[in-house]
């Protein structure tokens, strides 16, 4: 007799289960779904896993960005937003941290800012992990076989709450095409285009972390973001009135509860 594979949260996972599989059959009942493209979707998501496109499939159909406003909402603070498919662990860096050396193509930007409370107050130590595509729109993890590291690193915010980072302007990318979500993005007919974004991740005693993007304002891809992530509060103006181009970028922190 096989043995049941024990499941965590049981009961919530039937009511997920329950509530997926009425959604669907409704959609099977509703449009008349055929027993071909019934087997073909299941092909279809076969195809998906064995590609490790899953999470990528959730960030096009919008279903990510979806899930992490839901679980945020109403939280205060700088707003969140999807970890994407490509942090990693980086290197810790001193600040101001210089995540491209000389020599690295594109336009050398620095983004600044403060991480305080909600309160306002700044928070020394607090730890800011900052990840982004190079000049061609590519992360370091897609580049040769993955290895190098480049254009991502961890900082500590000084005894003001202050960071500094000096890398490159990013420019917008397409999310990868070659695999069954870029064939499905191609046949419904939409782009495959995100705007220019750094990533952060941060971190402080008693508060809670955040994971969020910085947007660029200007970029042709705003509000047509592939995923759906852009957002007018994330969105920052680049200075280039001065030798090197210049973005300020302020960060919140929630307080834990209790």
């Amino acid at each position: 007799m096989k043995e049941d594979v024990p499941m965590s949260g049981g009961a919530r996972v039937a009511e997920l289960v329950e509530a997926l599989t009425e959604a669907l059959a409704d959609v099977v009942r509703r449009r008349h779904v055929t027993e071909q493209e019934w087997y073909d979707a299941l092909a279809y998501l076969g195809e998906v896993g064995r590609a490790d496109e899953l999470i990528l499939l959730s960030d096009v159909l919008g279903l990510s960005v979806l899930v992490d406003r839901q679980a945020h909402a109403g939280q205060g603070g700088t707003a969140t937003s999807v970890l994407g498919p490509f942090w990693r662990p980086a290197p810790e860096l001193p600040n101001p941290a210089n995540l491209a050396p000389d020599g690295t193509p594109g336009e050398p930007l620095v983004v600044r800012g403060v991480v305080r409370g909600v309160d306002g107050a700044p928070l020394p130590g607090a730890r800011v992990d900052v990840w982004q595509c190079d000049a061609d729109g590519f992360y370091d993890v897609q580049v040769g076989d993955g290895s190098e590291v480049g254009l991502r690193g961890v900082l500590s915010t000084d005894a003001s709450g202050r960071y500094e980072v000096r890398t490159i302007v990013p420019p917008p990318y397409e999310v990868p095409k070659d695999g069954p979500v870029g064939r499905l993005l191609a046949a419904l007919g939409r782009h495959a285009f995100r705007p220019a974004h750094v990533h952060f991740r941060v971190q402080a005693p008693d508060h809670g972390d955040l994971t969020t993007m910085v947007f660029f304002a200007g970029d042709p891809w705003l509000g047509e973001d592939t995923i759906g992530a852009d957002r007018p509060e994330l969105t920052v103006e680049i200075d280039r009135s001065g030798p090197v181009a210049t973005a300020m970028f302020d960060i919140l922190l929630v307080g834990n509860p209790g």
